[in-house]
């Protein structure tokens, strides 16, 4: 067309078409209306938590109303997008280098994890999954995800043949998440994940800090550092309640933090030492 316009002279153009066939059909969308999988955790709503109470709702809302085609697979980050103040993202707790600092986000973490859980119980293939860097109070550990950056991210893939659709939004404090779609199983199947502890992690040794204003040999421990976990999670499958099948399903490591200290290297004063002389006499 524009290069017909550009001679200034009538002409006759053809279009090139190419039909475009749907995603997901009519069809599929009125068999996929069936609740295959759902999730909650809480939250609390005290004074300064608002930020990210706020950081939930944006995650929550980004999640809401997405609709996978057969074998499309869904990304946590790419859905979220940038976190930023430009998006209305507040700052909250994050984990930096084993410790919660004040950063812009804070909070997305419980979203994608009660999305994880509400996945897996849809058996819905996880294509990536990772941990926290420490354990979180809302889930279990080893049924925890996280994303990070680039290189911390939520992926899973719809395996099946019909669309699934999320939802997720905030109710009494809680974050609720489903994931609807085509019931494959029968009704007396049902799925359970179990947390086996493997062991502790021990601390690393302390971190020492020498303050020249403190006393020599005075001690002060500035950060109580956490002992490290290794879990293994196992996927149990039941039909009509008798076990039919027990899988390994991941592995979990909750990093170790070592305890630091001030240690003071400040010399005592020794005082001024005093002479006394005696003078003797001769009867």
């Amino acid at each position: 067309v524009k290069a017909q316009l550009e001679t200034r002279q009538a002409g006759e153009v053809i279009a090139e078409t190419k039909e475009l066939l749907p995603t997901i059909t009519k069809e599929q969308n009125m068999q996929a209306t069936t609740l295959i999988g759902s999730y909650s955790t809480s939250f609390t709503n005290g004074p300064g938590s608002e930020g990210r109470n706020e950081n939930l709702r944006l995650a929550c809302a980004s999640v809401n109303g997405t609709m996978l085609a057969p074998g499309e697979t869904f990304s946590m980050n790419a859905t979220l997008g940038p976190q930023t103040y430009a998006n209305g993202y507040k700052d909250a707790g994050v984990y930096v280098n084993g410790k919660v600092e004040q950063g812009v986000g804070g909070g997305v973490c419980q979203v994608t994890t009660t999305l994880y859980n509400a996945v897996i119980n849809a058996e819905l293939q996880i294509v990536e999954r990772s941990n926290h860097s420490l354990t979180v109070a809302y889930v279990p550990m080893g049924m925890d995800a996280a994303i990070a950056g680039d290189y911390k991210d939520l992926k899973f893939k719809n395996s099946t043949n019909y669309p699934v659709y999320l939802e997720a939004y905030i109710t009494s404090n809680k974050i609720i998440t489903n994931v609807y779609g085509y019931e494959i199983h029968d009704s007396g199947h049902t799925v359970k994940y179990e947390t086996e502890y493997l062991g502790s992690v021990p601390k690393p040794a302390e971190k020492i800090t020498e303050d020249p204003n403190l006393p020599e040999g005075e001690r002060v421990v500035t950060y109580t550092g956490k002992v490290g976990h290794k879990v293994s999670t196992y996927k149990v499958v039941y039909e009509n309640g008798v076990q039919v099948s027990r899988e390994l399903f991941n592995n979990s490591t909750y990093r170790a933090t070592a305890d630091e200290v001030t240690v003071g290297t400040k010399k005592a004063e020794v005082p001024a030492s005093t002479t006394t002389t005696e003078t003797a006499t001769t009867p």
